[in-house]
C-alpha cells in the first residue's frame, strides 16, 4: 500500500512540475577496499604527487598503471614496488601523435581503465621576461596539451565502453592567482579545462575535478620535508606533502564525491588566503 501511495505522490509531483523525480542511492564505503576491481592510469607516475597517488591507489586494491618518459625510472619503480598489481608504460604524454597507441597498450595490458589522473606536468622558475619560445611550448605541449588530448582520448574509451569513469586533474594554486610564466598559465588552463569538461561529460557520467597544491615538497622544486617543511608563503608555515595531495585525489576518485562536479580543490596551507 505504501508503495502504491508513493508511486502516485510521485506521479502527481510530475504532472505539477513537468519533470520526473528524481530517486538517490547512497552506499556506505569500505575504504580499505573501494577500489578493489579499479583501473586507474596516473600520467607521470615516478616521483612526488603522481608515485604516492599510484601508491595509494595500490594500497587500496586498484590495478594501477603509471608512466614517465624514462623507462629505466619506471623500472626501478617497479622493481622497489613490487606489486603485480602495478603496470609501467613508457610515454611522452607531449607527444599527441602517441597517445591512442599508448592508451591501447595500456587497455590491453591493465584490461580497462576506470579512473584517469593527469599528473604529468613540467615546472620552471623562468619569469615573463626569461622565458623563450622553446621553454613555453616544452611546458604548454606537456601541462596543457598533452592534458587535453590524453583526457579527449580517454573520454571517447569511456564513451565507447559505457564507463561512468572520472578524470582527476592535478592543477596549481598559480590557477587561481595568475601568473604571467608559462607554469602558472599553463595550470589556468588545467582548471578552465576541468571545468569546461565536467559540463560537456556530465551527461555522459563522467565526473571531472582537479586538485590544486601550493608549494609541495617533491624532487621537482629540491624540498626535503625530512630536514625543513617551513614556508612563509602559507599561514600554516608549511609546505604539503604529497601524501596530502594524493589523499584529496583518492577521495575525488571514489563514490562518495559522484555529486562533486567541475570543482578545484586547494590544497595551499591557507596561501590563497595571504
Amino acid at each position: 500500500m505504501r508503495r502504491i501511495l508513493r508511486l502516485i505522490k510521485n506521479f502527481l509531483l510530475c504532472l505539477k512540475t513537468g519533470s520526473a523525480p528524481v530517486q538517490v542511492s547512497v552506499s556506505q564505503i569500505l575504504y580499505e577496499k573501494m577500489f578493489v576491481g579499479k583501473h586507474i592510469l596516473v600520467t607521470g607516475g615516478t616521483s612526488g604527487i603522481g608515485l604516492e597517488i599510484a601508491k595509494k591507489f595500490l594500497s587500496l586494491g586498484a590495478k594501477v598503471t603509471i608512466t614517465s618518459r624514462s623507462i629505466d625510472k619506471l623500472n626501478t619503480i617497479k622493481k622497489e614496488i613490487n606489486d603485480s598489481n602495478l603496470i609501467v608504460v613508457e610515454w611522452d604524454i607531449s607527444k599527441a601523435n602517441l597517445i591512442d597507441e599508448k592508451v591501447n597498450e595500456i587497455v590491453e595490458k591493465m584490461e580497462k581503465i576506470d579512473i584517469l589522473v593527469n599528473n604529468s606536468g613540467i615546472y620552471a622558475p623562468n619569469s615573463f621576461f626569461d622565458t623563450d619560445e622553446k621553454l613555453f611550448d616544452e611546458i604548454m605541449d606537456t601541462n596543457l596539451k598533452g592534458l587535453f588530448f590524453t583526457s579527449k582520448k580517454i573520454s571517447e574509451y569511456f564513451i565507447k565502453n559505457s564507463i561512468k569513469g572520472k578524470i582527476i586533474n592535478i592543477g596549481s594554486v598559480r590557477s587561481i592567482q595568475g601568473g604571467a610564466e608559462p607554469y602558472g598559465i599553463s595550470k589556468w588552463g588545467v582548471r578552465g579545462l576541468t571545468q569546461g569538461l565536467a559540463r560537456d561529460l556530465a551527461k555522459y557520467g563522467i565526473t571531472v575535478n582537479a586538485v590544486a597544491p601550493g608549494i609541495t615538497a617533491t624532487g621537482i622544486n629540491g624540498i626535503n620535508i625530512q630536514k625543513n617543511a617551513y614556508t612563509s608563503s602559507s599561514l600554516d608555515s608549511r609546505v604539503a606533502t604529497s601524501e596530502e595531495i594524493a589523499e584529496i585525489v583518492i577521495f575525488l576518485s571514489s563514490d562518495a564525491t559522484n555529486h562533486i562536479i567541475g570543482q578545484t580543490i586547494v590544497c595551499d596551507g591557507g596561501e590563497t588566503l595571504i
